[in-house]
């Protein structure tokens, strides 16, 4: 009788347990489902206002924009909108520009033509017929003193050769991006504390290559020789990148010989790649075997130079620095690092500024 009473109890309960899951878990269903329609919903709101808001952006605006508009006029007499560009780009590249432009948001060009104006080094007459059907008629100029934000960009990059406190106090007072090229080797006991209290500098490999330069006193810098095996010269190159695990790239230090023994920069150039580095020949060898070196194993690779003293005072380097960048869209500055050098490039941002040329760090440059 009295296991009869304690299974019709179990019973009940069941039966209760069983009818509240039935009658909850719909309405909890119900809650999550809405839950979740609703966030959709949000989210697809969201697009939509966003899609929406683009698309009432006028097409003449968003022109503007990609380009880089410095000024925007009417003028009367020729019936068309003027537009100054910024200087760093030629017209032919602004032309090309706003022909990839038109063509991607559903334009037409109806026509294009450079002009030969006196007062205006490069211009062109544009007619662009818009997505709305709607012609567009324009005079590009570009200007001859406003420069567009990325018109050239400028590495620059310090030879150092010792790290001192008062070194790191002016490295650390510089307003501009920066390299330091780090010899791994043969350097003084306190030389890698020193360089973890610099800021924010990127470092680059300074490897001593062959070179008719060379003696005995450079033999603590372990330079790379034409008489090394391929394991000797990967394990040094190993052995730097270790020291130094921030580093970004190899920058050539010495090496005339190196970059025209074909086999010492095959073993050279190979660990470089394995370790994910890029290579900087700055010998500036004209018989360098660099390029063709680094084509084939796939290796960014650039060449530069450094400073040299006896040629040129600092700042007539610098000059010629800045206007290479200017002219060429690209360029770099090797400069050795001292406290008086330091002085002389402190306002370097601000020249670089006033010419639209970006200052960067060497990996950044390699990009380009």
């Amino acid at each position: 009788m009295k296991k009869t009473k304690h299974i019709i109890a179990i019973i009940i309960v069941l039966v209760i347990i069983i009818g509240t899951a039935v009658v909850l878990l719909p309405k909890l269903a119900d809650s999550e489902l809405a839950k979740s329609l609703t966030q959709e919903g949000e989210t697809s709101t969201e697009q939509v206002v966003e899609e929406v808001a683009a698309d009432t952006i006028p097409f003449k605006d968003k022109l503007q924009e990609e380009l880089q508009v410095v000024q925007s006029t009417y003028a009367k007499r020729k019936k068309k909108d003027v537009w100054t560009l910024g200087r760093g780009q030629s017209i032919i590249t602004y032309l090309l520009q706003t022909q990839r432009f038109v063509a991607k948001k559903g334009g037409k060009i109806l026509y294009m033509e450079e002009l030969h104006n006196n007062n205006v080094l490069q211009s062109a007459n544009v007619e662009i017929l818009q997505p709305d059907n709607d012609t567009l008629c324009i005079e590009f100029q570009v200007s001859e003193s406003v420069f567009r934000d990325d018109a050239s960009v400028l590495a620059v990059a310090f030879q150092v050769t010792k790290l001192t406190p008062e070194l790191i106090v002016e490295l650390n007072k510089l307003d501009y991006p920066y390299s330091l090229l780090i010899p791994p080797f043969g350097t003084q006991s306190d030389f890698y504390p020193n360089l973890d209290k610099v800021n924010s500098a990127e470092l680059e490999l300074w490897l001593t290559l062959e070179s008719t330069k060379l003696d005995k006193s450079h033999n603590k810098l372990r330079p790379l020789r034409i008489h090394h095996t391929e394991e000797q010269i990967e394990n040094v190159v190993d052995e730097a990148k270790t020291l130094i695990p921030r580093a970004k790239g190899v920058v050539s230090r010495f090496g005339e010989q190196a970059v025209e023994h074909e086999q010492l920069l095959q073993a050279i150039l190979k660990p470089v790649q394995k370790n994910n580095l890029w290579f900087i020949d700055a010998t500036m060898n004209s018989r360098s075997k660099v390029p063709q070196a680094c084509k084939n194993l796939n290796l960014k690779c650039e060449a530069s130079s450094y400073y040299n003293p006896d040629n040129s005072a600092l700042a007539d380097y610098v000059k010629q620095r800045l206007r290479d960048a200017r002219r060429r869209g690209l360029s770099t500055m090797f400069i050795p690092l001292t406290t008086d050098n330091l002085n002389k490039v402190k306002d370097l941002s601000e020249k670089a500024k006033n010419q639209g040329t970006s200052l960067v760090y060497l990996s950044k440059f390699m990009e380009y």
